[in-house]
């Protein structure tokens, strides 16, 4: 969660956004209905927002390493 929601994530969002919109512009068709997934993922990168941050409430804010004990090494 922590890269989706940092510069790296909005920059894979936003080029994954411009990749769907020129793949639905040079295939035509049925593939139109990628250009508002693009149009969606780059909003989100735009607004520094992650959608899966919405899914995942308890993950924001906190690695996922904190929360669970087993990933602490020094603990014996």
């Amino acid at each position: 969660m922590d890269f989706m929601s940092g510069m790296g994530g909005r920059l894979v969002r936003g080029g994954f956004g411009v990749l769907a919109i020129i793949s639905a512009a040079t295939m035509g068709g049925w593939y139109w209905m990628l250009a508002p997934l693009g149009l969606f993922m780059i909003a989100t990168g735009v607004m520094n927002y992650c959608p899966a941050t919405f899914l995942f409430p308890q993950y924001k804010g906190e690695k996922i390493s904190d929360k669970f004990d087993s990933y602490d090494i020094s603990k014996n």
